[in-house]
């Protein structure tokens, strides 16, 4: 909705217009125009033009944000008893004054539609979204049969649609810059704005993928699933309670409330997946009933593959939630031998997990067996994620012999990681798609496995020779891979090179990395065969012996990188590096 100054100057302007009209009319001796209906301060409904970056591309759902939306809710809020007494209601509310109600729908403008893209282009990301992308997201805007009904759907949907599409093409950065721009700003622009479902399975799907912004499109996305109670589909969905849901008037169809459920389980999925990448607390409350309650959605009526698939991440995600708030996620200390104990439990809970899903998942038409691929990675992911706990603290100090197996099993995650990526090429292929957090994972995994290789190698019985030549060919498989500067895989592949660099001549063991590094044009570059400039050697030499370490006894890295190089180098404390400051493009 536009300011309320920005409508008085358009209301001045088409009065100015009007008057003019008339005077002309007066002189030509015709009749006069018909006298303007609105006053000169009621807001008046407009008709909007098609200028290429005009404020009226507006969605129909658009208005002022006054209220929680009139959602149903057995219980009233003290909201709910202020707006009444204030006349101000829900915008659909009879008793809403006139201003604030929802207008005539305005012409939604898109980035077809600005010119800011073809349509022949548009056609051409959407199409390669909805045949491969969206299946990596569980096909949450598959109803959306092309480009047509996207359009009319929701213009910011549109954008983030296509904004995914260019980020995984190889082609030309520039579509993908023009469709960020445009995406970026339409939600700038909404936060105050009333938006409607589409509008949240958009900042969903951004979420998801780009890293820079998901924090703020996550943030805002949950606080508008509270607003419309986008949980309380899960009732209706489950039959929890058939009594409750008959007397419901405002009750959805099953299928358009499963859908609505599907979209609230993602909005978790992410923010439990912000959570860890980040090292901070979770906005949605892990207790919440209809988390504690997955499997009865698991085996509801009308459960298909993507359910499944979804409902995996949210059981293993509650066992990591519970995982970070044993063990402390913001503690400097060693863990205590008591949480040994602990340890065994939750491994034994991942374990199960894996063993639960492992036999139900089944291929995908469009992305084959990725969805147990993507099973295998996350299962490893949590093994690292709980065995990185016990190097907390440590500083120079051995592992303590109670915590080895644990240690053992991190580091052999890690591994199994980096093993996974080299020997399957359909995985290979799959990292052009799948969400940035699969990439941050992979490349903590890295980070883990050489800071265990300069510290704890011995005392692990590690091959180093093994390990090294591991990783290397691994971000060869990276460098090969075709992908725009902006994506992850190509902005962390020079990070962890650096990274490994830096650990091998620390170790000594630079003849490990020979031969193993490719260069393509559209690569940062890196020298092959450790040709590095005698300078920056020295200073990398003087970096891995500085006397620098985290809460787990890592080192800090040292090495200069550009301010726009996304390295995922900085992971002491399991501390993430800050997207904002690395990825905006």
């Amino acid at each position: 909705m536009k300011p309320l100054r920005q409508t008085e100057l358009i209301q001045c302007d088409v009065h100015h217009i009007h008057e003019t009209l008339q005077h002309l009319c007066k002189q030509l001796n015709v009749d006069a125009p018909r006298p303007l209906i609105s006053g000169t301060v009621t807001e008046q409904p407009t008709e909007s033009g098609h200028a290429g970056h005009s404020d009226t591309d507006r969605e129909a759902d658009n208005v002022c944000e006054l209220s929680p939306p009139t959602s149903p809710s057995a219980v009233q809020a003290p909201i709910d008893t202020f707006l009444d007494i204030a006349k101000l209601g829900s915008p659909t509310s009879a008793d809403t004054p006139h201003s604030f109600r929802q207008r005539r729908p305005a012409p939604q403008h898109d980035l077809v539609s600005k010119g800011i893209i073809a349509f022949s282009t548009a056609e051409v990301l959407v199409d390669r979204y909805f045949s491969r992308l969206d299946h990596f997201l569980y096909g949450i805007a598959s109803h959306h049969k092309d480009i047509h009904g996207l359009r009319q759907a929701s213009p910011v949907l549109f954008a983030a649609v296509c904004t995914i599409s260019a980020l995984h093409a190889s082609g030309d950065q520039l579509v993908y810059d023009k469709c960020s721009r445009e995406f970026r700003r339409l939600v700038s622009r909404s936060l105050f704005e009333k938006k409607d479902v589409e509008y949240l399975r958009a900042l969903c799907v951004g979420s998801f993928w780009l890293a820079d912004a998901s924090r703020i499109l996550s943030s805002d996305a949950l606080r508008r699933a509270a607003d419309v109670r986008l949980h309380r589909n899960f009732y209706q969905v489950v039959n929890f309670n058939t009594n409750t849901v008959a007397l419901d008037q405002s009750a959805l169809p099953q299928v358009e409330g499963r859908d609505r459920m599907r979209l609230w389980y993602l909005l978790f999925v992410c923010d439990q997946h912000l959570s860890i990448l980040h090292n901070r607390d979770g906005v949605l409350r892990q207790d919440n009933e209809i988390l504690q309650k997955w499997e009865l959605y698991l085996n509801s009526d009308g459960c298909n593959d993507s359910d499944i698939r979804i409902m995996s991440q949210v059981s293993l995600l509650l066992i990591m939630s519970e995982v970070r708030d044993a063990l402390g996620s913001e503690r400097l200390e060693q863990l205590p031998k008591s949480l040994v104990v602990q340890l065994n439990h939750f491994s034994k809970q991942l374990d199960e997990w894996f063993t639960k899903f492992s036999a139900i998942f089944r291929p995908n038409p469009q992305i084959g067996d990725f969805p147990s691929k993507g099973l295998q990675m996350h299962y490893q992911f949590g093994k690292m994620y709980l065995g990185q706990h016990v190097f907390r603290g440590l500083k120079t100090d051995p592992v303590p012999l109670h915590f080895l197996p644990a240690a053992g099993m991190a580091h052999e995650a890690a591994i199994t990681i980096f093993r996974m990526i080299l020997h399957d090429e359909r995985l290979q292929e799959s990292l052009i798609g799948i969400p940035h957090y699969f990439h941050i994972m992979i490349a903590f995994a890295g980070h883990f496995i050489l800071e265990v290789c300069k510290k704890y190698s011995e005392q692990l019985m590690i091959n180093l020779d093994e390990n090294l030549r591991l990783i290397a060919e691994v971000l060869a498989q990276f460098n090969k891979l075709p992908s725009i500067s902006p994506h992850p895989i190509c902005r962390m592949t020079a990070g962890l090179s650096r990274k490994l660099v830096d650990c091998a001549i620390h170790l000594g063991k630079c003849s490990c990395l020979e031969g193993n590094f490719i260069e393509p044009a559209n690569r940062m570059p890196f020298q092959s065969s450790l040709a590095i400039d005698p300078e920056l050697q020295n200073h990398m030499v003087q970096a891995s012996n500085l006397d620098s370490t985290s809460a787990y006894g890592f080192p800090s890295d040292q090495l200069p990188a550009s301010v726009d190089e996304y390295s995922y180098t900085d992971f002491g404390e399991f501390n993430f590096p800050d997207m904002r400051l690395n990825f905006l493009t």
